[in-house]
């Protein structure tokens, strides 16, 4: 395994490689113009390529690294750490935790060569990291502390489900782990993301004003527009809505406030605004209960087959975690182009609502133009690489839609 990260991270660092002459030819304030429309030259496209290219390997290796240590994990080394914990005192919770924490340290420790070469060492080569190397690894050790523990509620929940009901825990396990990921959802504002950065109410003025007056537009009245200290780590713009209920929030990147025009940030906002109107975050959870549903009832027919090939007594014995999360990856990979889907069909509904909500395409041109040098966006996707990996329609397609109003 040891050979086969390190191995990942060389190989995606020598496909990385392009000359600085590249990675510093950025476009001129009037790449910007909306009467370019969805029109990149040759030039740029081959540049955002570069980037890009060599990250969509980086995904098909940081997928299959962790699958690879799954299967070995299953057949044997597991096994014996589950045996010498049985000594171990607080019973089987605490048993399963310190088991989901070993697979959670071991699997981010054979990503963190990836991560680094493509996460660090890339993104600062081509401007998009602002971040100090113990920055970026202080950053993976919160990730890790956040990973265990979410990984470790999961594994008691589930294991504690499959005791307390034997014959059903398939559909007791579904209705658990959909209560688990809302619980995650609701959260995720107050609790986890601050855990990264730094959050401040968007300062009096006109601006705020028009986003206040834009969410009573909307039907979604905002109590606060929060503004987040991204730039201690990129130099990418963005915006986001998450939480739900009493945690809703409203996010814009201090690097979209300090780049961008007005009516520029006013379209993408609305753009975020579209997501709260429609319910997108509810309903992502939704649809997550239903591929829950339909996950555990194939683990259900599956699990007996699955558990003797990993050696275990049962679906309820902590030998077969490995096996568990192994089809938990599988399914997961399976189904990922069908959620890029829905995501991308949500994006396509947000983005209508901007247009209706600024009745004006224009700034929504100039900032997804924007948007797509500042963040290096792949500026002629593979319609393939699209449909497998996308959670949004490629920036051409979406100002084409602008544009067309």
């Amino acid at each position: 395994m040891a050979l086969l990260s390190v191995g990942s991270a060389v190989l995606v660092g020598a496909v990385s490689r392009s000359p600085a002459s590249l990675r510093d030819a950025k476009p001129g304030v009037e790449a910007h113009d909306p009467a370019l429309g969805s029109s990149f030259t040759d030039d740029q496209v081959r540049r955002h390529a570069a980037f890009r290219g060599p990250g969509y390997l980086a995904f098909v290796l940081s997928t299959l690294l962790p699958i690879v240590l799954l299967v070995l994990m299953a057949r044997g080394p597991f096994a014996s750490l589950v045996e010498r914990m049985e000594g171990v005192r607080g019973g089987w919770i605490v048993r399963t935790l310190l088991g989901a924490a070993v697979v959670v340290g071991l699997t981010t420790i054979v990503l963190l060569p990836l991560g680094f070469v493509r996460g660090y060492l890339n993104a600062k080569a081509w401007g998009l990291s602002t971040q100090q190397p113990l920055d970026w690894a202080f950053d993976q050790v919160k990730s890790l502390g956040v990973g265990v523990v979410v990984a470790g509620l999961a594994a008691i929940a589930f294991y504690g489900v499959v005791r307390t009901a034997p014959r059903t825990w398939w559909l007791w396990g579904w209705l658990a782990f959909t209560v688990l990921t809302a619980v995650l959802v609701f959260l995720y504002p107050v609790v986890i993301a601050p855990l990264f950065n730094r959050f401040e109410s968007l300062e009096a003025g006109p601006l705020r004003d028009r986003i206040i007056e834009l969410g009573d537009a909307a039907g979604v009245p905002l109590d606060d527009v929060l503004v987040s200290d991204a730039s201690r780590r990129t130099t990418a713009e963005n915006a986001y809505v998450a939480g739900l209920g009493a945690t809703k929030q409203m996010v814009v990147y201090d690097t979209l406030l300090e780049n961008s025009e007005d009516a520029e940030t006013l379209f993408i906002v609305a753009h975020e605004l579209g997501h709260r109107r429609e319910n997108h975050v509810a309903k992502n959870v939704a649809l997550s209960s239903l591929g829950l549903l339909l996950g555990f009832a194939l683990l259900y027919r599956m699990g007996p087959w699955l558990m003797t090939w990993a050696g275990a007594s049962g679906i309820g014995d902590l030998n077969g975690l490995p096996a568990l999360l192994l089809y938990l990856s599988v399914v997961s990979l399976v189904l990922l182009p069908v959620q890029n889907a829905v995501s991308r069909a949500f994006e396509r509904t947000a983005d209508e609502v901007a247009i209706e909500l600024t009745d004006d395409p224009g700034p929504g041109v100039r900032a997804f133009r924007r948007l797509a040098f500042n963040n290096i966006a792949d500026l002629r996707p593979n319609p393939v690489v699209v449909w497998l990996l996308y959670t949004h329609p490629p920036i051409p397609e979406r100002i084409e839609s602008f544009l067309s109003r």
